[in-house]
């Protein structure tokens, strides 16, 4: 009867420590570096280096960007709590604006981050939906950002496959 007991014991300890592990959230903090290799569909010549400082639902990222149109810093900050806020494009054209909505993936398992983008042009308003989906391997070795771009030239991914340095 004491073994049946400690085993049910020793079985549920082990399942509440599995949910424990399968709620845990990324921490996407490091220095990223883009695998040219291992992405597609970016400009040519791409090359990225991002700084990322993850604390709670708040990501800020440090992003050097270099293509064959000359070097671009980019530095961002993303709350992942599904409200929609404000934010200035980086690299915009004047007058353009944002709306942003960030959120975590179900079960943590990664993040998503929503732009809506409206500028003026010579024919009216343009609008750029941006949508980045990250997420971080087992190891935590590996970050992958999924890019899903919707503009008046049409629909298109990218994927960059980031190593920690």
């Amino acid at each position: 009867m004491k073994f049946k007991l400690v085993i049910s014991c020793a079985v549920a300890a082990l399942s509440l420590l599995q949910v424990g592990v399968a709620l845990a959230k990324p921490d996407f903090s490091g220095t990223w570096v883009l695998d040219v290799n291992r992405s597609f569909s970016n400009p040519a010549g791409l090359q990225q280096t991002m700084t990322v400082v993850h604390t709670g639902d708040q990501i800020k990222v440090d992003a050097k960007i270099k293509t064959q149109q000359g070097e671009q810093t980019v530095n961002e900050t993303y709350t992942l709590d599904g409200k929609e806020t404000d934010f200035a494009p980086p690299g915009g054209q004047a007058g353009s604006k944002g709306k942003r909505k960030a959120m975590w993936l179900p079960d943590g398992r990664g993040a998503v981050i929503d732009d809506v983008i409206t500028s003026d042009s010579p024919n009216g308003p343009v609008t750029r939906k941006v949508l980045r989906k990250w997420t971080l391997s087992p190891d935590g070795k590996t970050l992958t950002v999924d890019y899903f771009f919707d503009d008046q030239r049409g629909s298109f991914e990218a994927k960059r496959v980031f190593v920690k340095k």
